[in-house]
């Protein structure tokens, strides 16, 4: 008996058994129930995706002699077809006869009729590949077919193909094939044949092929030879180079935690191992990915790369904005990987990257935590003296904590609008970006420009005691001056927390709402060091201030 591969064993022989592409198998029956067959078609698509397999199964259908049920399988065109031997269904691949003498020999053959079926076909895949004589050898065929001949074309990179020969074609885009649709498949065949295969091994493999049916039973294939047809997850990482879920999960918390060494040992081991990187990188993309979407929905339903206690357990240690900074930074490093002969430095460095950044927020955190402390410290020796000044009649001392109100952050708020934004962002961006840093640098990094008008500037920053320290009328108005010498901003900074932020744009939403908001707040600037120190006096009128014009003082030339 012959020994096929699965994939060839369990291609699809009828329209029924194609899976993933549902609209091109609706479109085709319905072309050949009703007759309405065109003389050429392109199917395009990635490879794997069953574009050759659905050429056939028209081929078939086409000279089947039971339209209703076409290909039936079982009238003697479609037998001759199943074993491969019908004289009218002719196959090319353009890759091993791209020349245009093989082409002509094709055209001269089409204009002979059909020795068994209604219908001459030719299937020509990888048709991107013929010679650009070939191709306009083919083109001419396309202009003025003979009735009795159907093309269909199939390629993986129709941008190659003509365009004249793309516009003579009935076009077909084939889909990647759905990987819950490519993980059913598979278990469907596992328990034809007989295989062990864990529902978790069957998803890996669907990830893995990307798309490719043919790839997947390949794989599957493979991996019950590897098995002894028990096939577990892990018999997919060993092959594959793959890590487990929870080692990823554990390299990420390595990275979460600060444990450098912990990282390093790692990365090391899925080197000596033979890991590959570039999955690894996707692969954590995609469990950081299914975090901050379990964190914002708390649907199971949604994940796509780690169960639900998983989620759970990585949404409980970061926070959705984190954890899109790291996507964003692994995203970066996978592109690196192309131009790259060592992917698994760049890995390294920028998982120390993620680790180092996220070790200094936690100190920022840790800091403002401190921060908190010395205030409330602060506060309760006030309060202390309170008392003591209670008893003594004497007026209690004033808490200063620079906090803006409602009204006033609204007002600021109504005279701001994009344009003002959109430049002070740029010269914002150019000072912050420069290679000086210093405390006013520092207070600018840490907050983020939010709104701004024609004299004023709102940012938002990470903490209420970051706002306080640039609200405070000396620091104020330092960073007032220092923005105007530097960059000549002549604007007010006003700095809101986070939480006042939000609920300054929900009040401002309601009031706008219902036609109650405030006026534009005109701000009363600073006055700037050389407006303070104005033009230098002459001597004598100096002099006639200090002792009168009719003084006993005379100034002499």
């Amino acid at each position: 008996m012959k020994n096929e591969a699965l994939y060839q064993k369990y291609r699809s022989q009828t329209f029924d058994e194609v899976v993933g592409q549902e609209y091109i198998v609706q479109s085709i029956k319905n072309a050949v129930r009703e007759n309405k067959i065109g003389h050429a078609y392109l199917f395009c698509g990635p490879r794997g995706t069953g574009k050759t397999t659905m050429a056939r199964i028209l081929a078939r259908a086409v000279n089947c002699e039971h339209k209703e049920n076409a290909p039936c399988g079982e009238c003697e065109n479609c037998k001759a077809a199943l074993e491969g031997n019908h004289p009218d269904i002719i196959e090319i691949n353009a890759a091993n006869e791209t020349h245009v003498e093989d082409v002509r020999d094709l055209i001269d053959r089409a204009r002979l009729a059909p020795m068994m079926g209604k219908k001459k076909i030719y299937i020509v895949d990888e048709v991107h590949q013929l010679s650009s004589s070939a191709a306009s050898a083919l083109l001419k065929t396309l202009e003025e077919p003979p009735e009795h001949v159907i093309f269909v074309l199939a390629t993986t990179d129709p941008q190659k193909l003509l365009k004249t020969i793309i516009s003579r074609c009935q076009r077909f885009d084939f889909s990647k094939v759905a990987t819950d649709k490519i993980k059913k498949h598979l278990l469907d065949i596992a328990s034809n044949e007989n295989l062990k295969l864990e529902e978790s091994a069957a998803l890996k493999i669907a990830q893995l092929a990307d798309g490719g049916m043919r790839d997947a039973l390949s794989m599957l294939e493979q991996a019950s030879s590897y098995g002894n047809g028990d096939i577990k997850e892990k018999d997919i990482d060993a092959i594959y180079g793959l890590t487990s879920t929870t080692e990823k999960l554990e390299l990420l918390q390595a990275i979460l935690e600060g444990d450098l060494a912990s990282l390093l040992e790692r990365i090391s081991l899925y080197e000596a191992r033979g890991i590959d990187i570039t999955r690894l990188t996707s692969d954590l993309i995609n469990a950081l990915k299914d975090s901050v979407i379990y964190t914002n929905t708390k649907k199971e339903a949604l994940l796509r790369s780690i169960n639900v206690t998983q989620a759970e357990d990585l949404a409980s240690k970061i926070k959705p904005r984190q954890a899109l900074s790291m996507i964003e930074e692994l995203m970066k490093a996978r592109e690196l990987y192309k131009g790259s002969q060592s992917a698994s430095n760049i890995f390294e460095v920028t998982c120390m990257k993620l680790l180092l950044n996220d070790t200094e927020e936690v100190i920022e955190k840790k800091q403002v935590k401190k921060e908190k402390k010395v205030i409330e410290e602060k506060k309760e020796e006030v309060q202390k003296e309170e008392i003591v000044y209670e008893e003594m009649e004497l007026p209690k001392p004033i808490i200063e904590e620079p906090k803006l109100t409602m009204d006033f952050i609204l007002g600021l708020l109504v005279q701001c609008d994009k344009e003002n934004k959109s430049k002070d962002a740029e010269k914002l961006s150019t000072l912050v970006n420069g290679l000086v840093t210093d405390r006013y640098i520092a207070a600018l990094k840490q907050s983020k420009l939010m709104a701004s008008g024609n004299d004023c500037m709102i940012v938002v920053t990470p903490s209420q005691a970051s706002a306080n320290n640039i609200n405070e009328a000396k620091m104020n108005q330092e960073l007032y001056e220092y923005l105007y010498e530097n960059i000549e901003l002549d604007k007010m900074v006003y700095a809101l927390s986070e939480e006042e932020y939000k609920e300054a744009i929900e009040a401002f939403k309601e009031r706008r709402a219902s036609g109650n908001l405030p006026e534009a707040i005109t701000i009363e600037k600073y006055k700037k060091k050389e407006e303070e120190k104005g033009e230098e006096p002459d001597p004598e009128e100096k002099l006639k201030d200090l002792f009168g014009k009719e003084g006993l003082l005379e100034v002499h030339d």
